[in-house]
């Protein structure tokens, strides 16, 4: 016959895993699998691969997360604020002075612009509130360094238009 400690250590992991997945009280909605694993001492993000930056402060990111806000960085930002993000005719946005500022402060900026030429990128339609936030922290990290191109890269990705032998030879206006 079995013993009722063996029943007992089978049955408890699944009435513990029950009242987690259940409701306790009516009216509150059941608990999700994600908030269980948290709960267990797990983390939502356990199984994505997180960027790494040098500086303990900045905001944790995925590295896709990462990877997507730097896309959009160097597509609508690095124009004005610099590759480096050491400023241009944009101010600098390094990370010295982007996280005494904050994830919020820093929402609030890429969402409603500034008078001195920031564009509000938010309310514009431009970058909806995911991206504003995902920005907010990009901003906050290290910036990476860009890859080195040499002339010969660089004439890799020309397209020629108009060859040199169909060029104006000279002046052809009064």
């Amino acid at each position: 016959m079995k013993s009722p400690r063996l029943g007992l250590a089978l049955v408890l992991p699944l009435a513990v895993a029950a009242a987690y997945a259940q409701p306790t009280q009516p009216g509150r909605a059941p608990v999700t699998e994600p908030e269980i694993r948290y709960q267990a001492g797990g983390s939502p993000l356990a199984q994505e691969e997180m960027h790494k930056d040098t500086n303990g402060k900045a905001p944790p990111m995925t590295k896709a997360e990462f990877d997507k806000a730097r896309v959009i960085y160097f597509e609508r930002c690095a124009g004005c604020h610099g590759v480096l993000r050491k400023g241009a005719t944009g101010k600098p946005l390094t990370p010295d002075i982007t996280l005494s500022r904050g994830t919020e402060v820093l929402k609030v900026f890429i969402k409603y612009g500034s008078p001195a030429g920031m564009p509000n990128w938010g309310t514009a339609g431009e970058l909806n509130d995911a991206e504003v936030d995902l920005m907010a922290r990009y901003i906050q990290q290290t910036p990476p360094t860009p890859p080195e191109w040499g002339m010969g890269d660089m004439k890799k990705t020309w397209k020629v238009i108009v060859p040199p032998e169909k060029r104006p030879k000279k002046k052809e206006n009064a």
